[in-house]
């Protein structure tokens, strides 16, 4: 019988005591901190996110990530192009609702 083993990907980061710890990045997955869902990374991007925009602190990244789905700015911007795509397209019903009483009338 064949066993299923994913592959690993160890990388040494910092932990909230500034120690160095190997973690394997390649099934580690990623809790969103405003919204509560999992999500997954490939382990490279990962890793490369974690030394860029978090210290090389998995700590810091564990506690403070947020998903780009749930970034402040990101929802606003798309609540308002779905409220102007909801008054245009109900301008249009009222448009063609105006034509057809026209067209009924004469």
């Amino acid at each position: 019988m064949k066993k299923n083993r994913k592959a690993k990907q160890f990388y040494k980061l910092f932990d909230k005591n500034q120690k160095l710890v190997n973690i394997d990045l390649n099934n580690y997955r990623v809790i969103c901190t405003a919204t509560g869902t999992r999500k997954s990374f490939y382990h490279k991007y990962l890793a490369k996110l974690i030394q860029e925009k978090y210290h090389n602190n998995i700590d810091v990244f564990r506690n403070t990530y947020v998903s780009r789905a749930a970034a402040p700015g990101k929802r606003e911007r798309e609540l308002e192009r779905v409220k102007s795509r909801i008054d245009r397209l109900y301008n249009q019903i009222r448009e063609l609702k105006a034509k057809r009483t026209q067209l009924t009338i004469g």
